[in-house]
């Protein structure tokens, strides 16, 4: 390969290839000169410089080429800047001065615990563990406001922006996040602490972020803190309950009418329906012929399991097939039909659905649901036990906006 094919791979700017040796004990060594003859003064600015010689060279750790550790030997030349009388080194815009790793390295580490661990990165690129950590923390320190800052512009500047919100355990039952989602983008805006609504409210970075905002609608669970929170900062936003948090109300019903229904059977019915209880909660459309003939045997054990069945699966049909116009007055009807039919674990449901309909029936006039944002909150679990928590409240917001909006890094 040719030196100046190289250069271009390496692709580090002011210094051309003057050699590069054969690959020894998996490291390749790549001699550079700089490209100009003089450098500007880093304290009055002046062109007027005079070398005067080199010290020892710089050895520098670059990212891997070919499999092969990339060993970087850029020249000290010694300049003297004859304004001001300043002594200093040639600085390269690609490495920090006394640094012995590129500034593309540690931004390349740092992008590496996308789904691992510090430990696990360090290790696949054989750094030493302290300086890794360090490098990582500084480097997110800078791509991950960057990337961010990208993001609000880019919901700003979206048509129609639709706002996901919902929360994340820290410590479940005791300490929750919330995080506010991009739907139209899918992506991950900001994470502040709490969940209820005079914490959310009282965030003054939570306020400087939503109020850049202008969305068209906003999607979230049943929980008033969210909702009346939405209703504060987002007036003119349509609130949408979310659709699978909506359909979690019928399906805990069904299943509170099967645990009775089991208490009234004897032990090999009782034991054949919570063997296939799951095909309580499978839509019927979706079903085999195996598994309709199974269902069939479930349904005949209890006419109220049959009925509270038929109505979620009403309820679907509903979703899939109503419209805005006809959304609230078919919601209605479903209601009066659940309550007719007498199930004590079918109206304590429904009472959800009478208190929410408008919200519930809004999901016609926009059909976004927090399906990824259920998603992203699984990779943030998923984060969370990899790395035991992270005492560092801004590391571990970074690391959370690192997992959750890798696609959107920075080039």
């Amino acid at each position: 390969m040719h030196l100046h094919d190289i250069n271009t791979l390496l692709n580090l700017q002011g210094v051309t290839v003057i050699s590069i040796t054969e690959p020894s004990e998996n490291k390749v060594y790549v001699s550079l000169e700089p490209i100009d003859s003089h450098q500007l003064c880093p304290s009055c600015g002046s062109i007027h410089t005079i070398r005067r010689g080199k010290s020892a060279p710089r050895h520098v750790r670059h990212l891997d080429l070919c499999e092969n550790h990339t060993i970087l030997i850029l020249p000290t030349i010694r300049l003297t800047c004859k304004s001001c009388g300043l002594n200093f080194t040639w600085e390269y815009s690609f490495v920090e001065p006394k640094s012995k790793y590129t500034n593309a390295f540690k931004d390349r580490l740092a992008q590496s615990i996308n789904g691992g661990t510090v430990k696990h990165s360090i290790q696949v690129f054989d750094v030493p563990y302290t300086s890794g950590e360090r490098f990582i923390k500084k480097s997110l320190s800078h791509i991950v406001p960057l990337m961010q800052s990208e993001l609000l512009k880019s919901a700003q500047n979206s048509t129609k922006l639709i706002i996901g919100i919902d929360d994340f355990a820290i410590r479940k039952g005791h300490t929750y996040n919330t995080g506010i989602h991009d739907l139209r983008n899918g992506t991950l805006l900001t994470v502040v602490r709490g969940r209820k609504y005079e914490e959310l409210i009282n965030n003054l970075e939570l306020q400087q972020c939503v109020s850049a905002l202008s969305p068209f609608a906003v999607v979230m669970d049943l929980a008033k803190s969210y909702h009346n929170f939405a209703k504060k900062v987002f007036p003119n936003a349509i609130r949408i309950a979310d659709r699978f948090h909506v359909n979690r109300y019928i399906t805990d019903a069904l299943h509170a009418i099967r645990k009775r229904v089991c208490r009234t059977l004897n032990t090999y019915q009782a034991t054949f329906l919570k063997h296939n209880k799951k095909l309580l909660e499978k839509r019927n459309d979706s079903l085999n012929n195996s598994e309709r003939l199974l269902l069939k045997r479930i349904l005949h054990l209890s006419s109220e399991l049959e009925d509270a069945y038929w109505l979620k699966e009403d309820l679907i049909e509903w979703y899939e097939f109503s419209n805005k116009k006809n959304a609230l007055n078919l919601l209605e009807k479903w209601i009066q039909h659940g309550e007719s039919l007498g199930i004590p674990e079918v109206d304590e449901a429904l009472k959800t659905f009478r208190n929410w309909k408008v919200e519930i029936s809004n999901y016609h006039k926009c059909r976004f649901t927090n399906a990824a944002v259920e998603g992203k909150n699984n990779k943030i679990k998923a984060l969370q036990r990899r790395s035991y928590f992270l005492r560092n409240r801004t590391s571990y917001e970074y690391r959370i906006y690192l997992e959750c909006n890798c696609e959107f890094l920075p080039a």
